[in-house]
């Protein structure tokens, strides 16, 4: 049988409150007979207090205890409220049909009564125990002549005393029988309350396991179950956002596959239909768009491999400023091609990255690339290579035209372009960006896209510095 989280805190609380309200009850009961049978004890020592006093005139007029010497008829009349006059003559009454005091036992103290001389020995009455029984002195002219002893009640023996006892008792058990069923409501609420947020959890999980990833849970606490809440409506934004970026993500390399391809098709319809003849010119126009689909295949690759965690990379100490510098020298001749101006600040000294050279020209080569195919002409790109603390910093700034401020947080983005009505000649595939971060990542270092003086788009890159064995770079 399935037991619900609700059920479950419902119970709990119910069983608590069941404890503490049975242990309440069965204490205040206890407490209530221990002090009622405190106050009738009370009250019978106020009893024997008035006795004492008729007891001493008895002694004063007597001279001494010889009358009650064996003689318990006269003792119990002696202890009668009417001074010790013998009753008349009347027939059983309601009390003594009920149970109530025999005529011998006027004031219902039984054997737990008796009298003693100022020695504390037993006049009249029975013994009893000295530790727990009261005493009552009986005084002539100031002088101590006997005790009145009672023994106090170990239970009720009154009918009035125990129907009295007995209502409290079902009053007891009255009111915590009633607080029992209000806890148990309390408790249903309260579970209830708890296990919404959770019952709404479990709602969206349910809900984004079907798919449906715009799904949201309102935050309504401000405890761990809210923030739980926000947890999730996180998680399901960020699979939301995967679903859409994998669906855009296929939908753009179907479209980058199917441009070159249709063009490649193109051309052999063309030679195949006698439009065009086989000559160099043709090709070398299919060799391009072989090399372009074989290129856009390969950068599809190195990305998968880098989502895989797998990238290879094979580090040693390289110099960086080197390295950057032949990169440099043989992309100079594109450059002014492309007619765009080349300047460089390098370091003199040598700068140490433990980074896979291969990777690094990859890096280098992209970034150059983008500022050929982006960069107007005439334009400008300035490269600079320098050390900041423990990190190698790498800059590389071109000229106009620019990135707008919203679209520099999505050039890394796969297959993002920011005029996306440009053509794949001049707009490339849009993944070298995404590759040069893949790079940068593997390496431990941070690039970063921002707008640069000269009114277009800088790149810095930043890589940790090598260091010896000594602890410095």
């Amino acid at each position: 049988m399935r037991i619900t989280i609700a059920t479950r805190i419902f119970l709990a609380l119910t069983l608590a409150s069941l404890v503490i309200l049975t242990l309440n009850a069965v204490v205040t009961r206890w407490n209530f007979e221990r002090g009622f049978l405190e106050y009738v004890a009370q009250q019978e020592a106020d009893t024997i207090s008035g006795a004492a006093s008729d007891l001493a005139e008895v002694y004063r007029n007597e001279g001494g205890w010889a009358s009650l010497r064996g003689n318990p008829r006269r003792w119990n009349d002696l202890l009668r409220p009417d001074g010790g006059r013998p009753p008349p003559e009347r027939r059983p009454g309601p009390e003594q049909r009920s149970g109530g005091p025999p005529p011998d036992d006027p004031l219902g103290l039984g054997h737990r009564i008796a009298l003693q001389d100022a020695d504390g020995k037993l006049i009249v009455g029975r013994p009893l125990n000295e530790d727990v029984a009261r005493s009552v002195p009986i005084l002539v002219d100031g002088q101590t002549v006997g005790y009145v002893t009672i023994a106090p009640r170990r239970q009720l023996s009154s009918p009035a005393d125990q129907n009295f006892a007995r209502e409290q008792e079902r009053s007891i058990y009255l009111i915590a029988t009633v607080a029992l069923l209000f806890a148990a409501f309390i408790s249903a609420i309260v579970a209830r309350q708890l296990t919404r947020p959770i019952r709404a959890l479990a709602s969206g999980a349910r809900s984004i396991t079907a798919g449906h990833y715009d799904t949201r849970i309102p935050v309504a606490h401000g405890d761990e179950l809210g923030d739980l809440a926000g947890d999730f409506n996180q998680l399901a934004e960020t699979l939301e956002k995967s679903r859409l970026s994998r669906q855009r993500w296929i939908a753009d390399i179907a479209h980058e596959l199917r441009t070159p391809l249709a063009i490649l098709r193109g051309e052999l319809d063309a030679i195949e239909d006698g439009v065009r003849t086989f000559d160099t010119t043709t090709r070398k126009s299919l060799q391009a768009g072989v090399e372009r689909l074989t290129k856009l295949v390969g950068d599809l690759h190195d990305l998968s491999v880098y989502d895989e965690g797998v990238m290879n990379c094979q580090s040693e100490r390289v110099d960086i400023g080197a390295l950057l510098g032949a990169v440099l020298e043989n992309a100079e001749n594109r450059l002014q091609d492309a007619g765009i101006g080349l300047t460089r600040q390098l370091p003199k000294d040598t700068v140490e990255v433990l980074a896979d050279a291969t990777r690094l020209e990859q890096l280098f080569a992209n970034l150059l690339e983008n500022t050929v195919r982006y960069t107007d002409s005439p334009g400008s790109l300035h490269v600079m290579c320098s050390v900041d603390s423990d990190m190698v910093d790498l800059q590389f700034a071109d000229s106009a035209p620019g990135v707008p401020d919203r679209s520099l947080e999505q050039l890394f983005d796969r297959l993002f372009r920011v005029n996306a009505s440009r053509g794949r000649d001049t707009g490339g595939s849009g993944l070298g960006l995404s590759i040069c971060e893949a790079i940068v990542d593997a390496h431990g270092g941070t690039i970063q896209a921002m707008n640069s003086d000269a009114g277009g788009l800088l790149i810095r890159v930043r890589l940790p510095l090598a260091y010896s064995a000594g602890g410095k770079p």
